[in-house]
């Protein structure tokens, strides 16, 4: 009997034609992320993206539902609760953008210690035409023999923290939930939120979104921080209280920020943190390489095959890890 899989989202030719190919397997497109009756009926798998929101109700509307696999490493799109509540098993893709989330983190830490981007600006038709490129004042800082702060020394955290290692920084690490020798490997100390936010040049956040997490850096917490610090968040916007930082920038605490991620996503035209020059802003773009887009697809596509062939998940969420559904000691 055909297993009918719904796709709501990008998914690479390469991956669809390995689906195509088995004959159990039948395809087919959602015309849109907002999931209709006719997409969702006799679905057996659904392979997805953070647009497609998963919520009780789409489960109710899928009673054929089995398995859904989500393209991502977050996946605080899909109610888990009530995927345990219908039974359908949940798996997630978290090695696909590790080595794209690490390389954006980087080009955010160059952006801001560099001043790129407003040196960018002095590259204006005036500005060449004057001959005046006001370079004296992009003055930036080296990033060799300062301390990198890492909060979440996981896949990525880890990946961050070995490219800090070749440019001859020191860099230190929280992270209550990783293993003393897992810091060894990446060449981390051990340190307590409080310390690394002290001790630090440049702080970058690799966390997923749980209530521990949230607004884990605030006004209480910038309080500790090294004066003129950049601040990169690649993770989740929630990390971070956005009207505390913009504040901590304008008084100075801040000297720049990199930004991937938002408390509400796509960012408010009336955002403060469009408001400053030393803050650099992208899209939500961590994932969005090809490489990361075609590694997502098909192991996505090798699951769900998996699953269907003898009932293995890989991957599976809710993560049984220590750090899921801790209770929030930053509020």
């Amino acid at each position: 009997m055909k297993k009918t899989v719904l796709i709501t989202d990008r998914f690479s030719t390469e991956a669809w034609v390995t689906l195509e190919n088995q004959n159990y397997i039948q395809l087919k497109r959602a015309k849109n992320y907002n999931l209709r009756d006719e997409d969702l009926s006799g679905v057996s798998g659904m392979i997805i993206r953070s647009r497609t929101e998963i919520t009780a109700e789409v489960f109710k509307r899928a009673p054929d539902l089995q398995v859904i696999v989500t393209c991502t490493s977050g996946f605080d799109h899909i109610d888990l609760e009530a995927a345990a509540e219908w039974g359908v098993t949940v798996m997630f893709t978290p090695e696909a953008n590790v080595a794209s989330a690490t390389e954006l983190t980087w080009g955010l830490i160059h952006a801001c210690a560099r001043k790129i981007l407003p040196a960018q600006k002095l590259f204006s038709a005036k500005a060449l035409g004057d001959g005046d490129w006001a370079r004296d004042g992009i003055i930036g800082t080296e990033l060799c023999h300062k301390t990198l702060g890492i909060v979440g020394l996981g896949r990525i955290g880890s990946r961050v923290a070995q490219t800090a290692k070749a440019l001859q920084m020191s860099v230190v690490a929280y992270d209550p939930f990783i293993e003393e020798e897992d810091f060894k490997k990446a060449g981390a100390d051990r340190v307590a939120f409080e310390e690394l936010l002290k001790s630090s040049d440049v702080i970058s956040f690799h966390v997923p979104k749980t209530p521990m997490t949230k607004y884990m850096l605030n006004r209480s917490h910038l309080e500790y921080i090294h004066r003129g610090v950049i601040l990169v968040n690649t993770s989740r916007g929630s990390v971070i209280k956005e009207m505390d930082l913009c504040e901590a920038i304008a008084d100075g605490w801040v000297g720049a920020a990199g930004l991937d991620v938002f408390e509400k996503e796509p960012l408010p035209p009336t955002s403060k943190l469009l408001s400053f020059p030393q803050v650099v802003l992208t899209p939500h773009v961590g994932a969005n390489t090809q490489e990361a887009f075609y590694k997502a697809s098909e192991m996505a596509a090798l699951k769900l095959l998996r699953f269907f062939v003898d009932g293995t998940a890989s991957d599976s969420l809710p993560p049984k890890a220590a750090w899921y559904n801790q209770t929030n000691p930053w509020a």
